[in-house]
This record gives C-alpha cells, sequence and structure tokens, in this order.
C-alpha cells in the first residue's frame, strides 16, 4: 500500500503540507512574538515618562503647597523671633493639611533647625541642602524614603529654608500605577541592605529581592526575569549616592495569553487541516498553499507595523486567525495613543501641556511666526482659597473651554502651569483683537450657582525679529506679563531692550536691601530759602543710589521698582532714621533748619507711622516742627479717606505736611480744600517759563493768591534764574527751591554753603 504512487503522492504532500503548515507556524508565531516584545517594551518606555511626569507634577504640587506656608507673614515671624513652639506647630499643621510625612526647618546655609523625623541629623539632611536646585530631592534615612520639596523663607531676605516630604511607599507606588497602568517598586539599597515598596504581589518582590545585586543592571538593558512574566527596567531618583531606584514592571501576561491563544488557534487549525489533508491531499495541494502564504505575509506585515490588507477569499481559520491578530495589534496601539496623549495634555483642562507646547513650537521653529500670548489670572490663588480646589479646578475648565472659542482662534493653546496660558497665532493678532479677547475671557463664570469674574493679563511677543530660540521666546512673553502685572496693565507687548531692562530691574530689586545695608544709598540736600528773610531755613532730603557695579541709579527708577516689587517700606524707613539722625546732628551744631522727606502712597496708608515718627522725634530730643511730610496728590488719590486721617494725625502732633507738585494734578483745588496741610509747592513746570510766558506768571499769581487764601505757605520749586527769584519775591510767594540757590548737595557741602549763604562775610571798604 505505501508502495503505491498514491500513497507515496499523499505521504509526500502529507509531508510537504506538515513541513508549510510548521514553517508558517513558526513564522507568524515569530513575528507576532518579536512584535509583542517590541511593543511591550515601547508601552513599557511610555509608562516610564508618565511614571516621571507623575513624580513631577507630585513635587510641583507640593511646592506649591509649601509656597503658600513659606509666604505666611506669621510663620516668617515666628523664625525671625526664634518662637520654637509657634515653628513646630505651624510645620505640625500645614503638614497634616497637606499630608506630608516629614517636615524639617533648615537655616539658610542648611543647618538642621527643626524637623519631624525623629533622630535625624545634620549629616543626613546635608544631602536634601545639597540638591536644593533639583526640582525633586530624594531623602534616604533608616531605610526610608522621601521625596521632598525645599522653599527659601525670605523676609525679604533669606532666613530659613522649609521642606516637607512624602514617603516613596507602597501608597505612592499604588498610585503611580493607577495613572500608567504599570507596576511600580521602589528599591532602596542604601548601606547595602535592600528595601523595597511595591505593587507586585509577595511572591514577586521576594523574586526582586533576591536577585537585588542584578538591579543596577536593569538601568540600561530591561529584564524579563525579574520578576518571572515581567518586563522590568530601572530609574535612578535623584540622590546623592544613587541608592534609590524605581523599577518599572510591565506584565506580559497579555502579550503571552494573545501569543498562546494564537498559538492554540493555530494548532487546531494545522491539526484540522492536516486531519483532512489525507482525505483530499490532491484537491488540497494546489489550494491550501495560497491563502497561507498570504496568512505568512500578513502576520509579517503586522510585525513590521504596516496595516496590511484583509485576506480575501482564505479558509475561515485563516481569515479569523488574521482578525485575531489583527484585534491584538488594534489593542495595543489604542493603549500606546493613550498614553501618549496622557504625557502631552493636561489631565485637568485637556490642554497641551508645558512640554507638548515646547515641543511643538520646537517643532515649529524654522517657520515660527507671528504672535506669541501669555495670559496670566490674577490673583487665582486668592480665588482658589475663597472657592476651594474642586471649584477652582471646575473654573480652570471653563476658562479653558472659553479659551478654544476665542475669535481668532489660537493655532496653538497650551497650560504652561497653574494659571498661565501660552496661545499662538500663526497670522499674528492686533492688541485690540487681543482686549476683545480679554474681555471675553474676563466675563462672569457660572461656579455652583454663583458668578466668578476674572482679571486677566496678557504678555503679546511678535515673533519675527526675536530669534528662533523657543526659550527666549517663552521668556520674552513671560517678561510682557510680568510687566502687564507690575503696571496693572491688562496687554503689554514685549519690546526690544526689555530683555535687558528685566535684568536690570531683577538685579537692582535684588540689591536694593543688600545697598541700604552698605550704605551705598546717602541722602543729599536741597536748601530751601525763605524770601521774607533771604535766609536758608529748611532743606528737602533727597536719596541717591551709587550701585558698585552699575553706577548711579536715578531716584526715579529704584523708586518705582521698590513700590512695585513690595520693598518701598524699607527705604522709607532708612530715609526717616537717616533724616533723624542728620537733624539732631545740626541740632548738636547749632543749625535750626526744618528738614522734607518724601513719603509714598503705601506709607500713607499706615495708620501706625504718626506715631512712630512723633516717637522718634521724642527719643532724640527734637520739636516736632523740625520734620515736614511731602506728599503728591497722586498718592492721597490711592485712599483719599485713609490717607487724610494719617496726615490729620501729622498735623495734630505738630509735624508739617506739604503738598508737592501742586497743579499737575486732574482735582488739585477739589483736594487742597479738605486736605491738612501747611504748606503748597507749586510744580517747577509753571516756574521754568515765567520770564518767557505771562500766562505762566498770571498761573503762579493766581496758584499763590488762592493758597495764601487758604492759609498755607507757599513754595516755588524749580527755580533757575535770579530774576525768577524777583519775579517770585513780587508777587508773595513764601519760599524758593531751586538751582538758582543750590543744586541738592551731600551733608558736608550742604553745611559749607549754610555758612557762606546765611553768615556772608563782609568786606572791608
Amino acid at each position: 500500500m505505501l508502495n503505491s504512487f498514491r500513497a507515496r503522492l499523499i505521504l509526500v504532500f502529507f509531508i510537504v503540507l506538515t513541513l508549510v503548515q510548521f514553517a508558517t507556524a513558526f513564522s507568524v508565531l515569530t513575528a507576532t512574538q518579536r512584535d509583542n516584545f517590541l511593543q511591550q517594551q515601547k508601552s513599557l518606555d511610555i509608562g516610564a515618562n508618565v511614571f516621571l511626569e507623575v513624580l513631577s507634577n507630585r513635587g510641583i504640587q507640593l511646592s506649591q503647597s509649601l509656597s503658600v506656608l513659606s509666604a505666611d507673614f506669621g510663620f516668617k515671624r515666628a523664625i525671625a523671633t526664634g518662637e520654637q513652639e509657634t515653628i513646630e506647630s505651624v510645620l505640625s499643621n500645614h503638614g497634616s493639611r497637606i499630608g506630608a510625612d516629614a517636615v524639617v526647618l533648615l537655616s539658610p546655609k542648611g543647618a538642621l533647625l527643626t524637623s519631624s523625623i525623629p533622630g535625624l541629623d545634620q549629616e543626613d539632611i546635608q544631602s536634601l541642602f545639597d540638591m536644593t536646585t533639583s526640582s525633586m530631592a530624594i531623602l534616604n534615612f533608616d531605610h526610608v524614603s522621601y521625596q521632598f520639596v525645599l522653599q527659601p523663607v525670605k523676609a525679604p531676605t533669606l532666613i530659613a529654608w522649609v521642606g516637607m516630604g512624602f514617603v516613596l511607599d507602597e501608597k505612592v507606588a499604588q498610585q503611580a500605577k493607577a495613572i500608567t497602568g504599570i507596576d511600580v517598586s521602589f528599591v532602596n539599597q542604601d548601606t547595602g541592605r535592600t528595601e523595597i515598596a511595591s505593587t507586585l504581589s509577595d511572591d514577586e518582590k521576594l523574586s526582586v529581592l533576591t536577585q537585588a545585586s542584578l538591579l543596577p543592571n536593569l538601568l540600561t538593558i530591561p529584564s524579563e526575569t525579574i520578576p518571572v512574566d515581567h518586563l522590568t527596567m530601572a530609574l535612578k531618583l535623584y540622590d546623592r549616592n544613587g541608592s534609590q531606584l524605581a523599577l518599572l514592571h510591565q506584565s506580559n501576561l497579555k502579550w503571552q495569553q494573545s501569543y498562546q491563544q494564537l498559538r492554540n488557534n493555530m494548532l487546531f487549525i494545522f491539526a484540522l487541516t492536516l486531519a483532512l489533508a489525507i482525505a483530499i491531499a490532491i484537491w488540497l495541494s494546489g489550494s491550501l498553499m495560497a491563502p497561507v502564504h498570504q496568512l505568512v505575509t500578513y502576520a509579517r506585515k503586522i510585525g513590521q507595523g504596516v496595516v496590511p490588507n484583509k485576506i480575501q477569499g482564505a479558509p475561515a481559520e485563516l481569515e479569523v486567525l488574521a482578525s485575531s491578530l489583527s484585534l491584538m495589534r488594534e489593542d495595543i496601539e489604542a493603549r500606546e495613543k493613550d498614553l501618549v496623549y496622557q504625557s502631552r495634555h493636561d489631565s485637568l483642562t485637556g490642554l497641551l501641556n508645558r512640554f507638548a507646547a515646547k515641543q511643538c513650537l520646537a517643532e515649529l521653529v524654522q517657520g515660527l511666526s507671528g504672535a506669541m500670548v501669555l495670559l496670566d489670572i490674577k490673583h487665582f490663588r486668592h480665588i482658589n482659597d475663597i472657592i476651594g480646589f474642586a471649584n477652582a479646578d471646575n473654573l480652570l475648565i471653563l476658562f479653558a473651554r472659553r479659551l478654544e472659542q476665542l475669535a481668532p482662534t489660537p493655532d496653538l493653546l497650551a497650560r504652561l502651569d497653574g494659571d498661565s496660558f501660552l496661545l499662538l497665532y500663526n497670522q499674528g493678532i492686533r492688541p485690540e483683537h487681543l482686549l476683545k479677547s480679554l474681555d471675553m475671557l474676563e466675563a462672569p463664570f457660572p461656579v455652583q450657582g454663583s458668578n466668578i469674574s476674572l482679571t486677566v493679563r496678557a504678555g503679546l511677543l511678535v515673533i519675527d525679529g526675536n530669534g528662533t530660540d523657543v526659550d527666549v521666546l517663552v521668556r520674552r512673553a513671560e517678561i510682557a506679563l510680568n510687566q502687564a502685572c507690575l503696571e496693572e496693565l491688562r496687554v503689554v507687548s514685549y519690546r526690544q531692550g526689555d530683555d535687558e531692562k528685566y535684568q536690570r530691574e531683577l538685579t537692582l530689586i535684588r540689591d536694593l536691601p543688600i545697598g541700604l545695608a552698605q550704605n551705598q544709598l546717602y541722602l543729599v540736600f536741597q536748601p530751601k530759602v525763605d524770601l521774607h528773610l533771604n535766609q536758608c531755613t529748611g532743606a528737602e532730603a533727597l536719596i541717591r543710589w551709587q550701585h558698585p557695579t552699575l553706577g548711579f541709579i536715578p531716584p526715579d527708577e529704584f523708586i518705582q521698582l521698590a513700590e512695585n516689587s513690595g520693598n518701598i517700606d524699607i527705604v522709607s524707613q532708612w530715609v526717616l532714621k537717616q533724616a533723624i539722625k542728620q537733624l539732631v546732628i545740626w541740632q548738636q551744631q547749632g543749625l535750626v533748619l526744618k528738614l522734607a522727606i518724601n513719603l509714598s502712597a503705601h506709607d500713607l496708608v499706615d495708620t501706625r507711622l504718626p506715631n512712630q515718627i512723633a516717637s522718634l522725634l521724642k527719643d532724640n530730643n527734637l520739636p516736632s516742627g523740625a520734620l515736614c511730610i511731602e506728599v503728591t496728590e497722586g498718592a492721597v488719590m490711592k485712599d483719599a479717606q485713609t490717607v487724610v486721617g494719617v496726615l490729620q494725625r501729622f498735623r495734630d502732633i505738630g509735624v508739617s505736611v506739604a503738598i508737592d507738585d501742586f497743579g499737575t494734578g486732574q482735582s488739585s483745588l477739589a483736594y487742597l480744600k479738605i486736605l491738612p496741610v501747611n504748606e503748597v509747592k507749586i510744580d517747577r513746570s509753571f516756574i521754568k517759563d515765567m520770564l518767557t510766558d505771562s500766562q505762566d506768571v498770571m498761573i503762579v499769581n493766581t496758584s499763590i493768591q488762592l493758597i495764601h487764601g487758604l492759609g498755607f505757605t507757599v513754595v516755588a520749586e524749580g527755580v533757575e534764574e535770579a530774576e525768577g527769584v524777583d519775579i517770585l519775591r513780587h508777587l508773595g510767594c513764601d519760599m524758593v527751591q531751586g538751582y538758582v540757590f543750590s543744586k541738592p548737595l551731600k551733608v558736608a557741602d550742604f553745611d559749607l554753603w549754610f555758612e557762606a549763604f546765611n553768615h556772608p562775610k563782609t568786606t572791608e571798604a
């Protein structure tokens, strides 16, 4: 029977068919297995990126929570005064509120002041202080790892570092797994001992621990055996000695099950084919091989990542197998897309995140044009505190949806951080259109039955002419936004030179307290001459700054920066103390002078200031009439009711009050009649042209008559010509201040001038 041609033909066909089927199975399964491994490795890489983003966001959230504590005035005062119980109570309460596992307080140089971790000493904490510039710091102590964030505490200079941290334990690993979809292990190998906090099962954790010596190798090469049935890679966390690792485990059971299901299906199909092969060998020999080859080609294309055309005309079993391969590939692609989306989009609003925005800008950099806009919601942290985090999140979502509805529509829209958004207009946007967009964004938002209105500031950067460096473009847009916030403007456009100006302003703001401490700032004095007595009876104290590297800094520049940065109070206090000190010296020298100092709008709403000045005068045995307070009308109009009360208190204690720059405001007369002042200074803009402009003479004359009629003394400032002095004397002006007598002088030069002017030597005949 076996010797017959038919039997041999069937046997040969059977053997050939068997070999072909095994070859097909090997090709399909090998391609599938290779594709599974590549897809698994790619999924693990994406999961790693998401995991790092999770840790980074965790650090940012902790930093934002900690910034509230570091900015707390009571906490700063407790540190400055050394109130240990208050410090510990504040740290404990704030740490409990945000769920922190550890809190520490360090000196400006890193010395440990307070810690909630028993047994923590300076050597342990030094590694944390050395990594304060990192976005995430890991502290290993007693085989426990903490994710720490440090914040400087400034008042306004650095007085301490406060830090809070969370234990990298199984709870954190579970949270990371919920986001990434992969198992996470935190491994601590400090001092040769291995500790693990993991989402793995106990047996799997034991497998990892038994191979602890191999874990550092996973930083470069993933493993499929630590533990079994997982593809594992390692990430080094940012501790000093590198003993803290994060292991990411991608389970391959899903791929194995898919592979086994595919193998079983193929075995079933191949067994059925072989069973029928003997009966229909001749018929199948010519018809079955073509579909099998199609299936091999189909599987190979899937392994190469290509979407093949559907197999047509193949046996039903082979079509089922092809469909299974396609479904498996679609499932893997869908998961990849989901992970990629999460790594590039803001989890709250769905907008692009900072990383994705910069990546998109970098991809467009060669053809980048138009305008970039940065938006900031004013006082959003305060709004957050009032309406709660949940409602604030809903408000941000509504704000993001409204951004998407703007006209013109931004070509790129991203949320950079908490309340900062980036918009890119490839065709540019005109300022008036941007203002209309801000009007739309500031319309009330319905939140929990209430209408919440936002104030939005915008920094506008025209991209053309500002280079192609993405970081530079974003920084310049941020400079424009910061300027809008400082100047209380809705929109500020970046101008060439603002970069250098911004750096200069930062330097001046930083160096102002240092300059005051190191006597870089000093007072000069401009005489005030009584025209009736033809004697110098007073002077105005003016502040000057000679910066060691930037040279002379105009007062208008650094005074405005001090007001915008909140440092004007330390400047005013310095001027006040220096003026009192100089008055004491003059009193000892027998000089009777009234010294005028200028106060800002910020000073004039401080109701404690009159009592402070009264105490200073009394402590130094100075009469209250020795000091004069000069204020501008603009400062009064900031908060008229409070300022009038403060000025009245000055008059009550005998300190003179003068209105500076009279005539330059819009409501000078209206305010003059209600202000408790002693003298009024006519602005130099009306004085300088009196010799050539009769209208200015008429204005000055009318002003003098009006001021005298109200019972005030008249001071003319900015007088530069002797003829001008004669005119003012004729018009009845009381006092003159200006270059006609003297420019502002340092104290030694002022003393010499005063002696020469008030006591001139007579020439013998």
